[in-house]
């Protein structure tokens, strides 16, 4: 089961699944809040639980995820945060080509670029406009497989020939990323990252892998075979930046020349050219129905504030923090579901409430939160302890109506008439399934999401936060029927 949002089957098409009224000793059930009376005679209450919060690591970020009219961001750079450490993003992805066969002979090559657009996002201090990062291109020295096939992580990598790099350093302005920057032969509005190729170094790799296809049977799975793809990662990941942009392999989707991440090469025929002339332009690009992808993210936390939160061995932390997958992720334990009143449940609401002090206007928080499930030894049935599910909630896990219902998302919310900020999650058919089993606690591994890679974070209250307004709780609205 895929945590992630981008992961789970999409079928748009469906209907909210009946709620089968669980019956026993406590009677509870499940009213939807629009069949509510406006003056409350059915005696609307609240109850609250407390919850029990941890930080811990989650790298169970899938980053060559591929599905359809969902675009494919990669991070690439170096971000460091004062509190929660330092994020490093390499981009690795194989091409393909429209010509299959050695395009360059009897042709001289010119130059050639690499073309990588830009995803219109940066993460972190996306308004200083001297930020920089540099970055510098590699060969892979192995396949990446076929996309329908392989899955590659967070933590993947593959070997790359530094001894003969694709490109030299270039530092670009990240600012000026959404305008355009970089080494580039002809007017391009597109905004992207260009790095100039280094000729011999490329010409190594390309030229045999065209070669093969003079006499081949099956010129685009032999091209990816022969030509393993590339690697753009920060030049040196010593060098920091407070932001780090994200490119989009896929680019527009257009199918025009600069519309996807790739190589340009830029050649002409001797005989007659002079110059001034215009070169004509070969590309290898990206292509996601055939090309594979991932975003290595990897992070440093051991010299920073979050690290203690991340090792903790308090009972009950005081401060949890977030950031989207591969990152930390909230533990929370609820406890005490057997003690809630028996009644008619209207609605069951997580509420995770922000530290003001902790979130900066420069660091994004985070879209939207995700919660699955942690199995104890006997709820729910069939799982085991330890194990991951999906909430009742959830289902059908083949729509995405239930995960509307489910929210996850920051909100404005009054607590003792003070405005506070807070993400909320609803899982009352959860409650309703632990009553129904009499299992007494539900046990929640929340994440971020994975449509950027590591991005966003956001420091909350933990369960024993001084002020109690802010420490996280299960928000139970339930009513007593008269006979």
């Amino acid at each position: 089961m895929k945590r992630h949002l981008f992961n789970l089957p999409v079928i748009v098409s469906l209907l909210i699944a009946a709620i089968i009224m669980q019956s026993g000793c406590r009677e509870n059930t499940l009213i939807r809040s629009k069949v509510l009376p406006v003056n409350d005679t059915v005696g609307l209450k609240t109850y609250s639980l407390p919850c029990i919060t941890h930080t811990y690591y989650d790298p169970n970020a899938i980053t060559s995820t591929d599905i359809g009219g969902i675009p494919i961001f990669q991070g690439v750079g170096v971000y460091t945060d004062p509190f929660f450490g330092t994020m490093t993003g390499s981009t690795f992805f194989n091409l393909t080509t429209d010509d299959y066969f050695n395009v360059f002979t009897d042709y001289q090559v010119d130059s050639a670029i690499l073309f990588l657009p830009y995803g219109g996002f940066t993460f972190g201090d996306s308004t200083n406009q001297s930020l920089t990062q540099t970055y510098q291109v590699f060969y892979m020295m192995d396949t990446l497989g076929d996309p329908n096939l392989v899955s590659y992580y967070a933590n993947s990598t593959k070997p790359v020939d530094y001894s003969n790099p694709l490109s030299d350093p270039v530092t670009a302005n990240l600012y000026q990323l959404k305008d355009s920057f970089g080494y580039n032969l002809v007017a391009v509005n597109t905004p992207a990252l260009r790095v100039k190729l280094r000729l011999p170094a490329l010409l190594q790799h390309l030229t045999p892998a065209l070669n093969i296809l003079a006499n081949s049977s099956n010129p685009t799975q032999d091209f990816l075979n022969a030509f393993n793809g590339i690697c753009v990662m920060p030049a040196n990941t010593r060098q920091g930046s407070t932001a780090i942009p994200y490119f989009r392999l896929d680019g527009d989707g257009s199918g025009g020349l600069y519309s996807q991440a790739g190589i340009l090469v830029y050649y002409h025929q001797p005989v007659g050219w002079v110059a001034g002339d215009t070169d004509l332009i070969e590309r290898y690009y990206f292509s996601p129905s055939i090309c594979s992808h991932f975003n290595n993210i990897t992070r440093s936390y051991s010299r920073y504030p979050v690290n203690n939160l991340l090792h903790s061995s308090a009972a009950n932390d005081s401060v949890i923090v977030l950031q989207n997958q591969p990152g930390a992720s909230l533990d929370i334990v609820i406890p005490g579901i057997s003690s809630l009143p028996a009644g008619v449940i209207n609605n069951a609401q997580l509420q995770i409430h922000l530290l003001p002090t902790y979130n900066r206007d420069t660091t994004l928080l985070p879209e939207r939160m995700y919660p699955i499930g942690i199995g104890s030894a006997n709820y729910p049935s069939g799982v085991g302890a330890g194990g991951e599910y999906n909430l009742a909630d959830r289902y059908p896990v083949t729509s995405l109506s239930p995960l509307a219902f489910m929210d996850g998302f920051y909100h404005v919310l009054p607590v003792n008439g003070v405005n506070q900020r807070a993400y909320t999650i609803n899982l009352p058919r959860e409650v309703l399934n632990s009553i129904a089993a009499k299992n007494d606690t539900i046990h929640l591994h929340i994440s971020g999401t994975q449509d950027y890679y590591g991005a966003f974070q956001m420091v909350a209250g933990g369960g024993t936060y001084v002020d109690t307004n802010y420490r996280p709780k299960l928000i139970v609205v339930y009513s007593k029927l008269n006979n």
